[in-house]
Protein backbone atom coordinates (compact mmCIF):
# COMPACT_ATOMS: atom_id res chain seq x y z
CA UNK A 1 0.00 0.00 0.00
CA UNK A 2 1.39 3.41 -0.93
CA UNK A 3 1.89 6.08 1.70
CA UNK A 4 -0.36 8.55 -0.11
CA UNK A 5 -3.46 6.42 0.21
CA UNK A 6 -6.01 7.78 2.70
CA UNK A 7 -6.11 4.55 4.71
CA UNK A 8 -2.43 4.97 5.60
CA UNK A 9 -2.56 8.66 6.41
CA UNK A 10 -3.92 9.85 9.72
CA UNK A 11 -4.57 13.48 10.46
CA UNK A 12 -2.66 14.45 13.59
CA UNK A 13 -4.27 17.10 15.74
CA UNK A 14 -2.79 18.72 18.81
CA UNK A 15 -4.95 18.29 21.88
CA UNK A 16 -5.13 21.60 23.68
CA UNK A 17 -5.01 22.29 27.39
CA UNK A 18 -8.60 23.52 27.09
CA UNK A 19 -9.67 20.20 25.51
CA UNK A 20 -8.08 18.25 28.35
CA UNK A 21 -9.43 20.56 31.07
CA UNK A 22 -12.96 20.16 29.69
CA UNK A 23 -12.87 16.40 30.33
CA UNK A 24 -13.86 14.93 33.71
CA UNK A 25 -10.69 14.91 35.82
CA UNK A 26 -8.89 16.95 33.19
CA UNK A 27 -7.53 19.66 35.48
CA UNK A 28 -6.09 17.05 37.83
CA UNK A 29 -4.56 15.24 34.85
CA UNK A 30 -2.91 18.47 33.70
CA UNK A 31 -1.56 19.10 37.19
CA UNK A 32 -0.13 15.56 37.32
CA UNK A 33 1.45 16.03 33.90
CA UNK A 34 3.10 19.30 34.94
CA UNK A 35 4.49 17.58 38.04
CA UNK A 36 5.73 14.63 35.97
CA UNK A 37 7.41 16.91 33.43
CA UNK A 38 9.15 18.93 36.16
CA UNK A 39 10.29 15.72 37.87
CA UNK A 40 11.91 14.69 34.60
CA UNK A 41 13.55 18.10 34.11
CA UNK A 42 11.36 19.14 31.20
CA UNK A 43 10.57 22.59 32.55
CA UNK A 44 9.88 24.23 29.18
CA UNK A 45 6.92 21.90 28.55
CA UNK A 46 5.63 22.26 32.11
CA UNK A 47 5.88 26.04 31.78
CA UNK A 48 3.93 25.97 28.50
CA UNK A 49 1.11 23.95 30.07
CA UNK A 50 1.02 26.22 33.12
CA UNK A 51 0.94 29.30 30.89
CA UNK A 52 -2.06 27.95 28.97
CA UNK A 53 -3.76 27.02 32.25
CA UNK A 54 -3.22 30.58 33.52
CA UNK A 55 -4.63 32.06 30.30
CA UNK A 56 -7.73 29.89 30.81
CA UNK A 57 -7.86 30.88 34.50
CA UNK A 58 -7.60 27.24 35.57
CA UNK A 59 -6.30 26.29 39.03
CA UNK A 60 -2.61 25.33 39.20
CA UNK A 61 -0.69 23.48 41.88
Amino acid sequence: MAYGQPSMHRLQRRISVADIAAQPGGIEALQRRVHELRSNGVDFAANAIEQEMAELDLPRQ
